[in-house]
């Protein structure tokens, strides 16, 4: 049963890499026929915005400077708890980490909202990869206890 895990684990990564190519996002108003905007990009654009043209976008709208803020946190802070989830899956601080991280998707699509752009392909296969990865050990045997205490795993 573990083989499970690891086979989601690397379908998540794979999906999370694969994310970057394809469009995330289109602006809303945009044509149907229009490509959109690539995961790469919008990646890019959410980690450099709150510092470059951030002073501006924290006077008018706060709510939006630290949606665009944590929406490019969640790239970084996700490898991150992958990193942590595969040294230490049971570890306190990695399953709080592993909650922001996909508590944070909100803010994705509050920037959507506010500034009118519509999801596309490469914006689920991020997010779904992001989830599979993080969540993906939950996949493998639990433990059960024995009545000695030994832990037997159900394989």
């Amino acid at each position: 049963m573990k083989w499970i895990r690891w086979i989601a684990l690397l379908a998540g990564i794979a999906m999370f890499v694969a994310s970057f190519v394809v469009p995330a996002v289109k602006e809303a108003s945009a044509s149907s026929g229009s490509p959109g905007i690539s995961g790469y990009k919008i990646a890019t654009l959410a980690l450099v915005i709150p510092w470059g043209q951030g002073r501006e976008l924290l006077k008018q709208s706060p709510l939006q400077y630290f949606c665009i803020l944590f929406s490019g946190w969640i790239n970084p802070l996700f490898l991150v708890s992958l990193l942590l989830v595969l040294i230490k899956p049971r570890w306190r601080f990695a399953i709080w980490l592993r909650y922001l991280v996909t508590a944070m998707f909100v803010c994705c699509w509050i920037v959507f909202y506010q500034i009118h752009l519509d999801p596309r392909q490469g914006y689920f296969l991020w997010m779904f990869g992001i989830l599979l990865a993080l969540y993906s050990n939950l996949l493998s045997a639990p433990v059960v206890h024995s009545r000695r205490g030994d832990q037997v795993t159900a394989d």
